[in-house]
C-alpha cells in the first residue's frame, strides 16, 4: 500500500500538465513551394508526380492534395493501426525517387502533423515602424527562449525578412546588362568560402574568405562592371536596394495599435503551467524597459482556463467524495464506511503511478475520469465490506467471520469490476481527432478500476479485521442514527420492496412488458422533438473569431477595410453594453494578402451576460452582407471534432463542367436550411492568366520558348540571387524590376528580351499573349478534381446528421444523380469522421459485450444466466435519456459512451445478486424463495453502489463553468442512468431470473414428454 502512496504521490507532482490531451491527427504533410507558378502548373508539374509516388504505400486511408499559387500540398490520412513514421519514412523515400520534378521548386518539406499545444500569447504592440518593431520583437523572442521552461516561441504576425534589388528596365539596357547578370555578380561577390589550411611546423593556419554581404551598405559596394582604367560600377549606382520585407499585403494590430506577437507553446511533456507562469513573470519585468509608446502584453492564457479547470474539478472531487463518505457512513458502520472510502484515493494514486507509462498527462478530461470513476471505484470495496458487515451483525465480529464475507462475494465482485473495465475499453479506441478526448477518461477509468481490484481484495480484508467489535452500549447520536436509519432501510426492504418484487415475480412476463414499453417510449423521446440529438457537441469558449477570405484580386485596401468592419462592429457591440455587462478583454486583427482574422479574447465566461455563441450571432448580424467575399466565418464555439465545419461534403469528378454546377446546385441546396451558416465553396473561383507563347520569328533570333518565360519570370516575379542567414531568419536576396514596372499589362509588352547574341529585340516582336482564367486553387481526391462544400449549424434549430442524411439519401442525392450523372459525393470532415466513429462504435461495443459474456460466464458457471444480465443493458438507456430532458442538454457521442460506461455498472450489481441466487439453489432453496431472500439481502449493497455513483457524480451535474461542458453528457448518462438500473437489478433481473427457469422447466417438459411418446 504504501509503494502505491509513494509512487502515486510523486507521479502526480511531476506528471505533464496541459488543457486537452494531445490529439495525434496521424496525418502527412507534403508541401512543395513553387514561385511564381499557376495552380495548373502546379497540378501539372508537382502534386500529380507526387500523388502517383505515394498512392501505392500501404496504410495510406486517404489522399487529398491543394494545388496553390506558387505552392503545392498534398496530404496524407494514415489508416487506423498502422505507424504514421513508418509511413513518414516511406513518404520521404518514394518523393526523393521522382526525377522530373521541376527545377524552379524549393526544397519539398515532409513532415507528420504535431499538435503543440499553445501555453500563452505574447503581444507587442504600439507606434513602432515595422522594421524596429520586428527588431524588437526578434529580440524579446530571444529573450523568452531563454527562459529556463521555454522552447517554442514563434513570432506571429511579421513578415518574413528580403533584401530587394530593383533595377529599371533602362538602367539594364544602357548598361547592357540582364537581371540575370546582377544575379550572378551578386553571388560572385557575396560569399563567404573556405580556402583550406597551411600545414607549417607550428600548426595548421586555416584559409578563409569571408565577403558575405548582410546588409544594405554591403550589397551596394558590389561591383557589377570593372573597366580597364579602373572605373567601377556598383550595384548602388543602379539599382535601389531595399532591407525589407517580402513583398505580400499585411496588415497587424492589437487593441486598435499596430502589433506584432509570439506564440509560446509546450512541446513534449512539458507543463504549460510552468510555461505560462515564466512568461507572465517575464512580461511583467520587460514592460518597464520598453521605450515609451510601446507596451507588452501576455494573452490568450489557455493555463488560466486550464488552472481554473483543475480548481473546478479538484472541488467537484473533494465534495464527490465527501458524499459518498456520508452515503458510505448512513448505511454503514462508520470505521468500516473509512475504511472502504479509503480505497479511493489507494486507487487514484495507483492510477497517477501508471498513467505517464501510457502517456496520459493531467489535463480537463483525465480530471473528469477521475471524477467519473469516483461512485464506480469504491463498488468493489463497498461489496465487500456490505457483506462483512452483513456476517458480523449476523454471526459475530471475528477474523474468521470477515474471511468468510469477504470470499463469499470475492469472485463475483472480481468479475463485475472486469467487466466494467471491459465497458470502458471503447473509449480507448475511437479513431480520429475526436478520439483522443475519450481516451483520456478511458485510461483513468481503466486504471482506477484495476488498482480497485488489488485494494479491495488484499488491502480492504486487513484493515477491516482490525476493527474492534461495536460495544454493545453505544448510544452515541451517530449510533443512534445509524440504528434508525437502519430500521428505516429494513422496513422499507420487508414491507415496501419484498412485496413488490413477489407480485413482480408473479407477474413477471408484464413486468417484462412494462420495462420493454418504457424503453420504447424513452427511445422516442430522440427520436421525437423532446432530446436533441448532436453527434459532436459544441463548447464554449473564452474566445470569438472571424475568418474572412477575399476573392481573388481584392485590392488590399479593400481587405483592410473589411477586417477594419469586423473589428469595429465587434467593438461597437461591446460598447453598448452596460459596464458590467460588456464582454471584451482582448482584440487582436490580422491581414495577409486576402486573408483577415479577428480574435477577441472575452471575459470569464461565468460573468457574460450572455454566451459566446450569442456574442458572435450578434456580430455576424451586425456585420452583415459584405461585398467581394469568398467566406466568412464568425464561430463563438469551439467543436469538439476539430474539424473547422460542422458538415463537410467531397463533390468528385473528371469533368470540370459538371463538378462546378454540381457544387453549385449543392450550395444552393444548403442555403435553404433554417440553421445553416457560412456555407463554404472550395471552387474558389478564377484568377486571369496570360499564356506566352513564342512567336516563329523569334526562332531565327535564336530564342526558344524557354529563354522567353525565364526572362519574364525574371522581370516579375524576380531572380534570386542568394539566401543568407540573420540571426533566426533564412533572408532571400531577390533581384527584379522596380514594383512600378510590374503592375500592367503595358510593363510586360514594353520590355525587352536578349538574344543569345546579346542583342536586344522588343517583347511584342518574338512573342504573342493569350489571355484566359484558371482556377485559383485545384483541390485533388485520390488524384481527382474535387470540390468541397462545408458549412456551420445551429444546432438549436437543426442537426448536422438530418442534414446529411438528406443530402446523401434524401431527394436531393436523387436530383444530382440525375442532372450530374458523372459527379460522386462524399462525406468529409466532420462528416466522415462521425460515419468512421459510429462504424467503430459498433465494432467496440460488440467486442466489449462479447468480452462481458465471457467474464460473466466464469463466476455464473452458465451460458444461459449471463444472457440475462445482458439483456437488461438496453434498459439502462431509460435513465440516461430522462437525464439528458431534465439537464436539458442535447444526446451526443459523449452521451453515448456515458451509456457504455453505465452498461458495467448494470453488470457489476447484477453479477452479485445472480451469483447470490446461484448459491442459495445450491443450498437447496426452492428458486422463488431464492431469489427473494437474493433481492431483500443484497438490497442494502446494491443501493449503496448506485448512491455512491450518483452522488460522486452529483456536483459536476449541477457545475455550469466552461471546464464541465465536455464531461458532462457522460456524467448524465452515468448518474441518471445508474438510479435506473437499480431498479433494473432489483425488480427485472429477479423477473428474468425466473422466467429463465420456466423456460428450462418448459424445455425439460416437452423433452420428457417427447420421450415418453417415444417410449409409447
Amino acid at each position: 500500500m504504501f509503494v502505491i502512496i509513494l509512487t502515486g504521490i510523486f507521479s502526480a507532482s511531476t506528471i505533464r500538465t496541459q488543457l486537452m490531451p494531445d490529439v495525434q491527427l496521424d496525418m502527412i504533410s507534403i508541401d512543395v513551394p513553387f514561385p511564381g507558378a499557376s495552380p495548373g502548373e502546379v497540378e501539372s508539374g508537382v502534386v500529380t508526380r507526387i500523388e502517383e509516388a505515394v498512392r501505392d504505400i500501404e496504410g495510406i486511408a486517404d489522399m487529398r492534395s491543394f494545388s496553390n499559387p506558387s505552392s503545392g500540398t498534398v496530404r496524407l490520412d494514415v489508416e487506423t493501426g498502422y505507424d504514421a513514421l513508418a509511413i513518414l519514412d516511406e513518404v520521404k523515400m518514394a518523393v526523393d525517387r521522382i526525377s522530373n520534378l521541376p527545377g524552379s521548386i524549393e526544397k519539398p518539406v515532409i513532415y507528420r502533423n504535431q499538435p503543440n499545444p499553445r501555453a500563452i500569447n505574447v503581444q507587442i504592440y504600439g507606434d513602432l515602424d515595422e522594421v524596429s518593431m520586428k527588431g524588437l520583437v526578434s529580440t524579446i523572442q530571444d529573450e523568452i527562449l531563454s527562459l529556463p521552461s521555454v522552447t517554442k516561441a514563434d513570432i506571429q504576425g511579421a513578415r518574413p525578412d528580403e533584401i530587394s534589388v530593383e533595377l529599371e528596365e533602362s538602367r539594364l539596357r544602357q548598361y547592357g546588362l540582364s537581371l540575370d547578370d546582377v544575379a550572378k555578380a551578386i553571388r560572385r561577390s557575396s560569399l563567404d568560402l573556405p580556402a583550406g589550411s597551411i600545414r607549417s611546423d607550428s600548426g595548421d593556419i586555416l584559409l578563409r574568405t569571408e565577403g558575405q554581404a548582410y546588409r544594405k551598405m554591403d550589397f551596394e559596394k558590389i561591383v557589377l562592371i570593372h573597366e580597364s582604367d579602373g572605373t567601377r560600377l556598383t550595384l548602388g549606382d543602379v539599382a535601389k536596394i531595399t532591407d525589407g520585407f517580402v513583398e505580400v499585403e499585411f496588415y497587424s494590430i492589437f487593441n486598435g495599435k499596430p502589433s506584432i506577437g509570439i506564440s509560446v507553446s509546450a512541446v513534449g511533456d512539458q507543463n504549460q503551467i510552468d510555461i505560462s507562469n515564466e512568461v507572465k513573470d517575464y512580461v511583467k519585468k520587460r514592460s518597464q524597459t520598453l521605450p515609451e509608446g510601446i507596451s507588452i502584453e501576455s494573452w490568450g492564457n489557455s493555463t488560466a482556463y486550464l488552472s481554473e479547470s483543475i480548481s473546478i474539478m479538484v472541488s467537484n472531487m473533494t465534495m464527490g467524495i465527501v458524499l459518498v463518505l456520508v452515503i458510505l457512513g448512513i448505511f454503514l458502520r462508520l470505521q468500516l464506511a473509512f475504511w472502504v472510502m479509503l480505497g479511493m484515493p489507494i486507487a487514484f494514486l495507483g492510477a497517477f503511478a501508471l498513467l505517464p507509462l501510457v502517456d496520459g498527462s493531467l489535463n480537463l478530461l483525465s480530471l473528469f475520469g477521475f471524477i467519473l470513476v469516483l461512485g464506480i471505484v469504491v463498488d468493489d470495496a463497498i461489496i465487500i465490506g456490505e457483506s462483512v458487515q452483513t456476517a458480523s451483525e449476523r454471526d459475530g465480529h471475528s477474523l474468521d467471520n470477515v474471511i468468510r464475507g469477504a470470499k463469499r462475494v470475492a469472485m463475483p465482485a472480481t468479475f463485475g469490476v472486469l467487466t466494467t473495465v471491459v465497458t470502458f475499453i471503447p473509449l480507448l479506441t475511437v479513431p480520429g481527432g475526436f478520439g483522443a478526448l475519450p481516451a483520456a477518461i478511458g485510461s483513468v477509468v481503466v486504471l482506477c478500476l484495476l488498482f480497485s481490484i488489488i485494494e479491495s481484495k488484499l488491502i480492504l480484508p486487513a484493515h477491516l479485521a482490525s476493527m474492534k467489535p461495536l460495544p454493545a452500549n453505544d448510544h452515541s447520536p451517530l449510533r443512534r442514527f445509524q440504528n434508525r436509519f437502519a430500521d428505516g432501510l429494513k422496513y422499507l426492504v420487508e414491507h415496501k420492496y419484498r412485496p413488490l418484487l413477489i407480485k413482480s415475480i408473479n407477474a413477471r412476463y408484464t413486468t417484462l412488458a412494462v420495462f420493454i414499453s418504457m424503453l420504447i417510449l424513452a427511445t422516442g423521446f430522440v427520436m421525437g422533438p423532446y432530446i436533441k440529438t448532436v453527434f459532436f457537441p459544441s463548447m464554449s469558449t473564452d474566445y470569438i473569431r472571424a475568418q474572412v477570405e477575399m476573392v481573388d484580386g481584392t485590392s488590399p485596401a479593400r481587405v483592410v477595410k473589411v477586417v477594419e468592419r469586423l473589428n469595429d462592429s465587434l467593438v461597437e457591440l461591446n460598447d453598448e453594453q452596460p459596464e458590467d455587462d460588456k464582454f471584451l478583454k482582448n482584440m487582436a486583427a490580422y491581414v495577409f494578402n486576402t486573408n483577415g482574422n479577428v480574435v477577441a479574447e472575452l471575459k470569464a465566461v461565468d460573468s457574460l451576460s450572455q454566451s459566446p455563441e450569442q456574442i458572435a450571432a450578434n456580430w455576424r448580424e451586425r456585420v452583415g452582407e459584405l461585398s467581394g467575399v469568398k467566406t466568412i466565418q464568425i464561430s463563438g464555439a469551439q467543436k469538439s471534432h476539430g474539424h473547422s465545419k460542422d458538415i463537410n461534403f467531397k463533390l468528385i469528378s473528371p469533368n470540370i463542367k459538371e463538378l462546378e454546377a454540381a457544387a453549385e446546385l449543392l450550395h444552393q441546396h444548403l442555403r435553404s436550411y433554417d440553421g445553416v451558416y457560412d456555407i463554404e465553396n472550395s471552387n474558389t473561383g478564377s484568377i486571369p492568366e496570360i499564356n506566352l507563347k513564342i512567336k516563329p520569328s523569334a526562332e531565327a533570333l535564336g530564342l526558344a520558348l524557354t529563354d522567353l518565360a525565364s526572362q519574364v519570370r525574371a522581370a516579375f516575379y524576380g531572380v534570386e540571387a542568394q539566401r543568407l542567414q540573420r540571426g533566426r531568419e533564412e533572408v532571400k536576396v531577390m533581384v527584379r524590376y522596380p514594383r512600378e514596372e510590374r503592375e500592367s499589362m503595358g510593363n510586360l509588352e514594353s520590355m525587352y528580351i536578349r538574344t543569345s547574341d546579346g542583342d536586344e529585340v522588343p517583347f511584342t516582336a518574338v512573342a504573342e499573349l493569350e489571355t484566359r482564367v484558371s482556377p485559383s486553387t485545384i483541390r485533388r481526391t485520390w488524384g481527382k478534381r474535387a470540390i468541397i462544400i462545408s458549412a456551420d449549424i445551429n444546432k438549436t434549430i437543426t442537426q448536422p446528421g438530418k442534414i446529411v442524411d438528406d443530402v446523401t439519401l434524401g431527394d436531393f442525392s436523387v436530383q444530382l444523380a440525375q442532372q450530374h450523372p458523372d459527379v460522386r459525393i462524399e462525406l468529409g470532415g466532420a462528416s466522415q469522421e462521425e460515419e468512421e466513429l459510429i462504424q467503430r462504435m459498433v465494432l467496440t461495443t460488440a467486442l466489449a459485450l462479447f468480452g462481458i459474456y465471457a467474464l460473466m460466464a466464469i463466476p455464473l458457471k452458465s451460458y444461459l444466466q449471463p444472457l440475462i444480465i445482458m439483456g437488461v443493458i438496453p434498459f439502462g438507456m431509460i435513465g440516461a435519456l430522462i437525464g439528458h430532458i431534465i439537464v436539458g442538454i442535447p444526446f451526443s457521442a459523449l452521451s453515448v459512451y456515458g451509456i457504455i460506461a453505465l452498461a458495467g455498472v448494470v453488470v457489476n450489481d447484477s453479477i452479485i445478486l445472480v451469483d447470490f441466487v446461484n448459491k442459495s439453489v445450491a443450498d437447496g432453496m426452492d428458486i422463488l424463495e431464492a431469489v427473494i431472500k437474493a433481492g431483500t439481502e443484497r438490497f442494502r449493497a446494491i443501493m449503496l453502489t448506485s448512491l455512491t455513483t450518483f452522488f460522486g457524480l452529483l456536483p459536476i451535474l449541477t457545475e455550469s463553468s466552461l471546464a464541465a461542458q465536455m464531461v458532462i453528457p457522460m456524467a448524465v448518462s452515468l448518474g441518471f442512468g445508474i438510479l435506473f438500473a437499480t431498479v433494473i437489478t432489483l425488480i427485472l433481473i429477479p423477473c428474468l431470473y425466473v422466467m429463465l427457469n420456466d423456460i428450462k422447466l418448459t424445455r425439460n417438459a416437452l423433452v420428457s414428454g417427447g420421450a415418453k411418446s417415444a417410449r409409447s
